[in-house]
């Protein structure tokens, strides 16, 4: 999708999170900033002027920052200036995973000589289009003081502002001018502290304090503009857009017929159809003002071989209806974005997908995810609203994507010992389901092929010398399996030790969230797991003729409404049996609940360095 600037540094930063005050850190700080966002007419336009100027200090001692600013095709960059500054540079905004964009950037450093020393930069932008100017930030990755933002709506300008994250340290206020006709918002913003990074974080509109705004309309010479004065505004936009997308059905249907001959059922030719892009079609993002949310063609997609999320949800689509099924394009914000279509902005949704209606059912078909088979969703896309092309396309229907438990998630291994010599000899059954497939399969597709072995011998093995695994036979490893499975014979060195008649076993390789407690001093957000994971152990001991089972470890049990934690051995009829539980109900976890995950994670190691001891009777 096109990229709203939320704040234009956030997108280089992978969320950062806030602290109580200034810190040591800060040797930078903003003094002073006074942003002013004025709505006016531009030959019979509306546009939205910028100015931006801000002051910054050096607290401490002599050093250089880099000062950024984005623009692109939607907005014009008209001035730049500052004091203690470099000579600015313009370039093209490029990522890795990007193969197109309009970003550019102007850039230049900001010197500071000593502490005391002072600089100020100065910028100047005109948005051309009001739709796409959505979000304003309050916070910036310096230590503010006092920032002051207005926005100047005269009364011909239509719109609402909506207030975010905001904190005590956030003042409004509102100014009627009925001489110029216009009403001005406020913001002043102080002891703002520095956005720093954090793993693991939540998304920018979950965290920090901004203002989502929302051009509805104009009336301009007694002619009136819609904006997105409701959803069905929003979305007769989208439509209008993807209206101009030419696919060739001719080529389109040669190919999927191609793709399905060997099917049996209609089922069967959706799956193969899925397949097909996830397996074969790249996965690029693509930013380009309104051509950013216009799919490409879908035989140039095909032509190709790679697209953003657009281009590919375009090209699954025309498969499915050149095959007569009814797949339709749909519009979603990720779990990285707060907002839902309650309010009509671009700045509720960043990704696209396929929409199936198939026996009844609504299936969600996000091909830009390589290993999550049909009827199957990550988490980014689970619980999140859809906007769906209804049936004649120029309406729509507003869904809510299923959620599932982690059980989808299941990591899950058996493992059968015996004890030869010192050595835990063992034939073992791994399986990975839903994103911990994904996961295990991204890391393969990314290691290269005359490494792959090695690799994955190594993470059987826990990557312990003492460990050897054989025989690996994989079952599953496509697309649209349910499961990846491994089978393998492992000879475990690492969790045996022979003392005089006794065995000390620790049957327990992999030790999943041994090292996973929380700085809490240091740890300022909440953690946002990758996914809910789930973590099965179910590990057998037949123990030799002639030994006795002498020590036991005992049972853990943790119910927790995020999390449930166990692991339990059982002894019978010669067979020792390790059964472990580590089951995550939320993705979520609140730093007010960091104290008790720590708390848990003390447990968990406690249980993990508990060993099972075997004498000679």
């Amino acid at each position: 999708m096109k990229i709203i600037r939320l704040f234009t540094l956030v997108t280089l930063l992978s969320g950062v999170p806030f602290l109580n005050a200034q810190t040591d850190e800060d040797n930078i700080i903003i003094t002073n900033c006074l942003e002013t966002y004025t709505f006016q007419e531009e030959k019979g336009s509306v546009v939205v002027k910028e100015k931006k100027e801000t002051h910054y200090e050096c607290t401490k001692r002599g050093t250089n920052i880099p000062i950024v600013e984005f623009y692109d095709n939607e907005t014009a960059l008209d001035k730049v200036g500052g004091k203690r500054t470099s000579t600015p540079e313009y370039s093209l905004y490029t990522t890795d995973d990007m193969f197109y964009t309009d970003m550019k950037v102007c850039y230049f450093n900001l010197y500071f000589d000593r502490k005391g020393s002072t600089g100020v930069v100065k910028f100047e932008k005109t948005h051309k289009e009001p739709r796409y100017f959505s979000v304003i930030g309050l916070s910036d990755i310096q230590f503010i003081k006092e920032k002051t933002v207005q926005v100047i709506v005269p009364e011909w300008m239509n719109l609402e502002i909506i207030e975010h994250n905001f904190r005590d340290n956030v003042k409004k206020e509102l100014k009627m001018d009925a001489k110029g006709k216009t009403k001005t918002y406020i913001y002043t913003i102080t002891n703002e502290p520095a956005m720093k990074s954090e793993s693991s974080m939540r998304g920018y509109s979950f965290v920090y304090p901004h203002l989502q705004v929302v051009s509805k309309s104009a009336v301009l010479n007694g002619v009136k503009t819609t904006f997105f004065e409701t959803l069905d505004d929003q979305y007769a936009w989208y439509h209008q857009v993807v209206q101009e997308v030419n696919n060739d059905k001719q080529i389109i249907s040669a190919k999927a017929q191609e793709i399905v001959q060997d099917c049996k059922t209609e089922e069967e030719k959706i799956r193969t159809l899925f397949a097909w892009v996830q397996d074969n079609i790249r996965y690029l993002a693509f930013s380009d003002g309104m051509a950013g949310f216009k799919p490409a063609d879908a035989q140039e997609v095909l032509r190709k071989k790679y697209g953003d999320c657009k281009g590919m949800a375009n090209l699954l689509k025309a498969f499915l209806e050149a095959e007569g099924f009814d797949a339709r394009l749909a519009w979603l914000g990720t779990n990285h974005i707060a907002y839902d279509y309650t309010t009509p902005s671009l700045s509720v949704d960043n990704h696209m997908i396929c929409a199936l209606n198939f026996n009844d059912q609504f299936y969600y078909l996000d091909p830009t995810v390589k290993y999550m088979p049909l009827g199957e969703y990550p988490l980014t896309i689970q619980g999140r609203q859809t906007l769906i092309e209804d049936s004649d396309r120029s309406k729509y229907l507003l869904k809510r994507i299923p959620t599932f438990s982690s059980s989808l998630n299941a990591d899950s291994l058996y493992c059968e010992y015996t004890l030869s010599e010192v050595k835990l000899i063992g034939d073992a059954h791994q399986s990975f389901k839903g994103e911990s497939k994904q996961t295990i399969m991204s890391l393969m597709d990314a290691t290269p092929k005359d490494q792959l072995n090695q690799a994955l011998k190594q993470f059987l093995e826990s990557n312990h010398s003492l460990n050897e695994v054989t025989n690996i036979n994989m079952q599953g490893a496509t697309s649209q399996s349910t499961q990846v499975e491994m089978f393998y014979t492992i000879s475990n060195g690492s969790g045996i030790q022979a003392l005089g008649d006794e065995y000390y076993i620790d049957l327990d390789l992999s030790k999943e969230l041994m090292n996973s407690d929380i700085d809490i001093e240091k740890r300022i957000h909440d953690i946002a797991f990758n996914y809910r994971y789930h973590y099965i152990q179910d590990i057998v001991l037949h123990i030799p003729e002639g030994y006795e089972v002498s020590y036991l470890p005992k049972e853990l049990k943790i119910d927790n409404p995020d999390y449930t934690f166990s692991i339990k051995y059982d002894y019978e009829d010669g067979k020792l049996s390790y059964k472990k539980r580590l089951i995550f109900l939320d993705h979520l976890l609140l730093k007010s609940d960091f104290k008790t995950w720590n708390e848990t994670i003390s447990e968990l190691k406690k249980a993990y360095m508990e060993q099972i001891v075997l004498k000679k009777q």
